[in-house]
């Protein structure tokens, strides 16, 4: 099981961008982990639309949930920290709902 660490900047992002309060953004992490979409589930041309360079330093992960990008970091095993969260340019919300219909659909 992760445990999850929410950063401060990444609370404020989230009620910034998302209206959350930290309680709603700490029910809604291991969803957003484990449901979100990875950049190996993306088709390429959204694959370079999110693609952001991540500090050097830190190994990160990258999960798109609704129309949002989630950046965690993995400092720690066993360990998930949210750095920021980014809201995705509208151009590629439609392929976002389409590549996560395909997704579920293929699940069932």
């Amino acid at each position: 099981m992760i445990t999850f660490v929410i950063t401060d900047h990444a609370f404020e992002r989230a009620r910034e961008r998302l209206c959350w309060h930290r309680r709603t953004l700490s029910r809604m992490l291991e969803r957003i982990f484990y449901d979100g979409l990875s950049p190996d589930e993306l088709p390429p041309r959204l694959r370079a639309a999110v693609n952001l360079h991540p500090e050097e330093n830190r190994p990160t992960s990258s999960r798109i949930y609704g129309e949002h990008l989630f950046l965690f970091g993995r400092d720690l095993p066993g360990q998930a920290d949210l750095i920021t969260v980014y809201a995705l340019p509208r151009a590629v919300r439609p392929l976002i709902h389409h590549t996560r219909r395909s997704r579920f659909a293929l699940a069932a």
